[in-house]
């Protein structure tokens, strides 16, 4: 069992860090520069970036990059580090979308810069202004990752091949929130939204467009990256399922958010449409019912997780991953990549299957 990142990327991780550290040096005393009261947005996003995450979008197009035979690293470090900035605008958007009260652990941007409203006694409802703030601190992630991708040193073809596959990703990922959110307020319920949604949202902007915009920043044939794509898809799927199992049954020590918050906002992940699809006409009312109640209590949450359970909806689940895997493995195994490529891409399958945060 692999619950921690293959050793290949906790080692770009690490050098993802100090390259964002670098950046934020750069970036974020110019933002302070143009008005003193820019300090506490620097200071959040700081906090924000460095605070947590995995690094996998960058890893893996670090990995996409050297799938294509290169080794110079440090020329795409900018387009790398892009994606991390883009995924911090997400998860602050996102945040504001679920009322979410915690990320990695800590108060989220929304719930701190209404709180701070409210301490200083500021005029105005204090939420709207938490909210408004982590949304421009979100488009300020978005603008920066832009000036990152064009700091990668390929290129100027490559820049632009990249650059349009990396506005394919920010639209597919923009997409894939709207349907989220979407089917959880419409309350639709199908396997073939649920997928749908893993994709989009996760499935290609996790994993498949970060392997291929490294392999088209290293100028790779596009055989090549049909097939890292091929490989990243199912894994990406495989990811965000894993997740939404981790949003319900996950520790919270260890995600470093709430595992309630999914059940409140009724999103109907392939873990709910794989329970409904298999619940009693009772238990599928009393599901619909809990599914999406703002005022949901733990006893309920209890409730709802014993179906999921008990009705084999967490199992299909789980399966579903397992072949994601399994398929994402046999694409790997017919792809022409350097060893250390595909060794890091056979742990990053482990890890994606039994992750736990």
């Amino acid at each position: 069992m692999s619950t921690s990142p293959p050793p290949a990327l906790t080692a770009l991780a690490a050098t993802i860090d100090a390259a964002l550290d670098d950046y934020l040096e750069r970036a974020l005393p110019r933002l302070v520069g143009l008005h003193p009261s820019l300090g506490p947005l620097a200071d959040e996003l700081r906090a924000f970036v460095t605070g947590g995450g995995k690094r996998i979008r960058p890893a893996l197009l670090l990995l996409g990059y050297r799938a294509a035979g290169r080794t110079d690293l440090d020329a795409v470090t900018g387009p790398a580090l892009s994606l991390e900035l883009l995924h911090t605008c997400a998860l602050l958007h996102d945040d504001i979308i679920d009322a979410a009260p915690t990320r990695r652990g800590r108060e989220t941007a929304h719930r701190r810069f209404a709180r701070e409203h409210r301490d200083a006694g500021w005029s105005g409802p204090s939420d709207a202004f938490g909210e408004a703030v982590a949304i421009l601190l979100g488009d300020l992630a978005f603008v920066q990752a832009d000036e990152l991708f064009l700091e990668g040193r390929v290129p100027a073809d490559r820049i632009l091949a990249g650059l349009r596959r990396f506005t394919v990703l920010r639209e597919e990922v923009m997409a894939g929130q709207y349907v989220d959110l979407y089917a959880a307020r419409a309350g639709v319920t199908s396997r073939e939204l649920a997928l749908a949604v893993a994709t989009y949202k996760s499935g290609r902007y996790s994993v498949a467009r970060p392997l291929e915009i490294g392999a088209v920043l290293g100028g790779a044939p596009e055989e090549l990256v049909a097939g890292l794509a091929r490989v990243g898809g199912p894994l990406g799927r495989a990811f965000q399922v894993r997740d939404d199992v981790l949003g319900v049954f996950g520790d919270e020590a260890e995600t470093g958010k709430s595992v309630a918050g999914d059940l409140v906002e009724g999103k109907r992940t392939l873990l709910v449409a794989e329970t409904a699809a298999r619940l009693a006409a009772d238990d599928l009312a009393t599901f619909e019912r809990l599914l999406g109640d703002p005022d949901l209590t733990p006893e309920d949450a209890a409730v709802l997780r014993g179906l999921m359970r008990d009705s084999g909806g967490l199992a299909a689940a789980a399966r579903y991953v397992e072949e994601a895997v399994e398929e994402a493995r046999a694409a790997l195994a017919a792809l022409d990549v350097p060893a250390d490529v595909a060794e890091a891409l056979a742990g990053m399958a482990a890890f994606i299957r039994d992750r736990q945060r």
